[in-house]
């Protein structure tokens, strides 16, 4: 019956296996990594993001491929027949449960982008050209117009009120230099403990005049502070 069926279309390609089961990301950097498909390396990035206490680096290549690779899944389920009810569905599963991660690293970051906005505002402007962005395009627009209507919101409400407003120093009426109660000048808590893993060897480090060696699946809790450069190079996983 098979070679019957394949007589019959014999150019339908071979169907494609869902992006969790494909390995067509990261080759490793190191002798000590493990290759990760590109919906792991996302996984990876969602849990970094809501266990870090500060706003890691947006991951622009990695949402870019994983969204191209849902698209092209999503093609592939148009074009599949009656006859695979079984792959579609189980195409379907596979994205949905990877626009759900995808949706959940974007919106910790958005939480994030609102809770530390003047801080992360302020980092932005002191941010080395040269390295990774710490936000997307979209994120920027987000945080400018965030800032400007809670601008807009306080004219309105504390200085349009107060008579001879406009002869107080503007340093005073800006939220960006008016730190005093002002809940959107958080900063990250460095100095918070995390729990991480080894995904390779790391680099020795200092901590509280002990040296600090990881190997490979060492699992560790430790303030982020100390383990920040090894989270950023992707040396560790938070966990």
């Amino acid at each position: 019956a098979a070679v019957a069926e394949q007589a019959s279309h014999p150019h339908r390609p071979p169907p494609a296996l869902p992006l969790s089961f494909c390995r067509v990301m990261a080759e490793p950097s190191s002798s000590d990594d493990v290759a990760l498909t590109d919906i792991e390396l996302l996984q990876a990035a969602w849990i970094n993001e809501l266990r870090a206490p500060e706003l890691l680096p947006h991951e622009h290549e990695l949402v870019l491929r994983v969204k191209e690779q849902v698209a092209e899944q999503e093609a592939r389920v148009e074009e599949l027949d009656e006859r695979d009810s079984l792959l579609r569905s189980l195409y379907e599963m596979d994205n949905e449960r990877t626009n759900y991660q995808l949706r959940s690293y974007l919106r910790t970051r958005l939480e994030k982008l609102t809770k530390m906005a003047i801080f992360i505002a302020r980092r932005q402007g002191e941010a080395d050209a040269e390295a990774r962005p710490l936000l997307s395009r979209p994120e920027q627009n987000f945080l400018g117009k965030y800032l400007a209507l809670y601008q807009d919101h306080i004219d309105a409400e504390a200085w349009s009120s107060l008579q001879h407003a406009e002869q107080l120093p503007e340093q005073l009426r800006q939220i960006a230099t008016a730190a005093a109660g002002n809940p959107l000048n958080v900063t990250p808590d460095l100095s918070s403990h995390v729990f991480c893993t080894a995904r390779r060897a790391c680099e020795r480090f200092t901590f509280h005049d002990e040296v600090v060696e990881l190997q490979p699946g060492d699992t560790v809790l430790l303030p982020y502070e100390p383990i920040r450069h090894l989270v950023l190079d992707g040396s560790v996983q938070l966990t």
